[in-house]
């Protein structure tokens, strides 16, 4: 049997819209969920000091910046592929902790939703329409100046 070469043939352009759509929109409900446990601080911390979660205030404090810096990197395209990965898992810390630890339909379709695409920016990289890509081709002049 001959081998055949089979080779998908990607269009640059629309896979870095992509990425940065997906980008945008995982941004946007990061910080829509981070408002929320802005909004609901209370039942937010309070939740966290149940589940025995030692430090608890500074310990919700941590998690809604960090998700909140998260989704910021996230839309501009900064430090992408590690944003992605600590916003996905702040954001289930941040659910966990808003639910109470309950395990229900919300928090599972949460967690779903919310994982692939921050999986995905994660594994694929951010793509031409980011900071990050304007960043490495700075390096990348600046390096071939000598």
């Amino acid at each position: 049997m001959p081998d055949t070469e089979l080779h998908c043939k990607i269009d640059e352009g629309q896979f870095s819209l992509a990425m940065f759509l997906s980008r945008l929109l995982t941004g946007l409900t990061l910080l829509y969920v981070t408002a929320g446990c802005l909004l609901f601080y209370r039942e937010f911390l309070y939740n966290l000091t149940a589940l025995r979660v030692p430090f608890s205030v500074p310990a919700g404090f941590v998690l809604v910046v960090a998700e909140l810096f998260c989704a910021l990197f996230l839309i501009l395209g900064w430090y992408t592929r590690v944003a992605a990965a600590v916003g996905f898992l702040c954001s289930c810390a941040c659910a966990w902790a808003f639910f109470a630890g309950d395990l229900n339909k919300m928090f599972a379709a949460f967690c779903v939703l919310l994982a692939t695409p921050l999986l995905t920016v994660a594994l694929l990289g951010p793509g031409r329409i980011s900071l990050d890509f304007k960043h490495a081709q700075r390096r990348y002049t600046k390096r071939m100046r000598g």
